[in-house]
């Protein structure tokens, strides 16, 4: 009876893992469908993840310039790592999703926009963070910094949502 109870567990655990797998390994059409799965959402998360620690540093340092209190090196420096980090991981990303999207001309256009506006907002972003690296942050110097790499990846991301939309209408129904 015990030996009955250890197979079925393995049955199971084989069967889960066999599904886990499949899931995994795209079907080969779903280069051509321009299914780019789990990396092209990876690369709109690190955009998004980005975005939002620009906002919060905006509104941190408008808030400390209204209350006329000094931005803290400690809070700057935790915003900008966490806004570099991000656009870092966004560029690893799209990097692989270049590599999927192999000749598809329309979608290469478009990586290329975005891989622009990404390197814009790490240009921004090291400018921001340099001020960040201070003793007495320069609030209205890192906010412009700040706002600068913001739009940088507003429009990255205005970018890569045309690119979604061009790819999920390519895809077939169901899929």
């Amino acid at each position: 009876m015990r030996s009955v109870k250890y197979v079925s567990v393995a049955i199971v655990g084989v069967a889960v893992v066999a599904a886990v797998a499949r899931a995994q390994i795209r079907d080969a059409g779903a280069k051509l469908r321009g299914d780019y799965g789990g990396m092209n959402r990876s690369a709109s998360r690190s955009l998004y993840h980005a975005r939002d620690y620009a906002y919060d540093y905006n509104a941190y340092a408008r808030d400390a310039i209204e209350s006329k209190r000094p931005v803290t090196p400690e809070m700057a420096r935790h915003h900008s790592e966490g806004l570099g980090q991000n656009i870092q991981q966004a560029q690893k990303h799209f990097t692989q999703v270049r590599k999927q999207a192999g000749t598809d001309k329309e979608t290469l256009a478009s990586l290329d926009l975005i891989d622009k506006h990404l390197k814009d907002a790490a240009k921004s972003h090291a400018d921001m963070h340099e001020m960040c690296m201070k003793d007495e942050v320069d609030a209205q110097g890192s906010m412009k910094c700040c706002t600068d790499a913001t739009q940088a990846l507003e429009k990255a991301i205005a970018e890569h949502d045309k690119l979604m939309k061009r790819l999920a209408a390519k895809k077939p129904a169901g899929k």
